[in-house]
């Protein structure tokens, strides 16, 4: 069966030989066959690969795309607000301080404590002071009689009106001694000018006080203050009266009013002073410290984010990477305010698909798969 096979394809071959091909040495017809086969073969390879690229660029491969994680963020009313870091400060602080000399008796406070304007806190040893009072009464009483028994012998023209001018400046003076050595005395006693609590003591019984020396540390609970610096930028946007929340360091948040916007910038730096009051009827604030001052000032469209998604473009530029009908876009925000569960900022469109996940491993105008927050892939 085969050689009957291969009599036939013999026989067919000798019918349809070229004659070069008889006249061709064996050697030389292997060489030109072998030649044949190999280029018919490079041939039917490039056919091939010139469909398969042609078929690529017909064909998108969308399995291909990467995958990113978005969220379809809408936009809401925020109130715009100002942030302007400071502390907190109390107004009336004083250093409660000794008017005359002597040495510490005794201290009616305990650092902390509240004290009543008008209460006692240091007691100095009043020495020879109730004496010299005694003394300067009695030279008023006498001083008093004399006048008096002139004034008599003056009606009835028995003294001059010069002695009688001289008796009378001898009372005056009398009484001017006796004031002075009554508050000569009352100074012993070192007393809160206003309601407070004691912040610090400065003395131990049995120190020695001179004129100005410090007793106690006395701070005023109501009002307190939250002080900061604002930009120029920012400063022609707040007024007196403005809302304002102050945010501390220590966990509490204090609603209040902006009390006083400076007029007049800070050489150095080009801020005004904001001071703002703040409720304080518990005491519970404390001097100096740290704060947020958030002023609001404007209703704006803005979007809740997660301060993680926030990216800078190559210029620095801050904003986030969305997606828009399959291709990356960058649009800058601003930041309107920011809080524990999130930040609020302007800039996005009221209704966009924020990358959430996988921003950081695309660009500008690459195309992706887009997976939204829940839906799966």
């Amino acid at each position: 069966m085969l050689s009957n096979l291969i009599s036939a394809i013999r026989g067919a071959w000798q019918r349809i030989e070229p004659g070069f091909w008889r006249r061709m040495k064996p050697r030389y017809r292997w060489a030109a066959g072998i030649t044949l086969f190999v280029a018919l073969y490079i041939a039917s390879g490039a056919i091939t690969d010139g469909a398969a690229r042609h078929a690529d660029t017909t064909t998108p491969k969308t399995t291909d795309l990467p995958s990113v994680q978005v969220e379809r963020l809408v936009a809401q009313h925020r109130d715009a607000s100002i942030i302007v870091r400071g502390r907190t400060e109390a107004l009336h602080s004083v250093d409660v301080k000794a008017q005359v000399d002597g040495v510490v008796q005794a201290l009616h406070f305990k650092e902390g404590d509240f004290v009543k304007a008008g209460q006692v806190l240091c007691e100095l040893q009043i020495n020879d002071r109730a004496a010299k009072l005694d003394q300067a009464r009695a030279q008023v009483a006498e001083m008093d009689q004399k006048y008096k028994a002139n004034v008599a012998l003056a009606k009835d023209g028995y003294l001059a009106r010069t002695l009688l001018a001289e008796s009378a400046t001898a009372l005056d003076t009398a009484r001017a001694s006796e004031r002075a050595a009554e508050l000569d005395l009352a100074n012993t006693q070192i007393r809160a000018p206003f309601d407070g609590r004691v912040d610090n003591r400065y003395v131990n019984a049995g120190d020695l006080l001179h004129n100005g020396d410090k007793c106690a540390l006395l701070i005023a609970p109501e009002p307190f203050l939250a002080i900061g610096m604002v930009s120029e930028h920012d400063v022609g946007s707040i007024k007196p009266g403005d809302p304002a929340t102050a945010t501390l360091v220590t966990g509490e948040t204090v609603q209040g009013h902006v009390r006083f916007v400076a007029n007049s910038a800070d050489a150095t730096t080009r801020t005004f002073r904001l001071e703002v009051d703040l409720p304080n009827p518990e005491g519970n604030l404390r001097d100096g410290v740290s704060a947020d001052i958030r002023i609001p000032v404007r209703n704006v469209e803005a979007t809740k984010i997660s301060p993680g998604i926030l990216v800078l473009s190559d210029g620095g530029v801050i904003g986030v990477r969305t997606v828009e009908n399959g291709i990356v876009r960058f649009k800058p925000v601003q930041i309107v305010s920011d809080s524990p569960d999130g930040m609020w900022v302007t800039g996005l469109p009221n209704s966009a698909e924020v990358i959430t996940v996988g921003q950081e491993f695309v660009s500008e105008g690459s195309r992706v798969k887009a997976v939204v927050n829940g839906e799966g892939a």
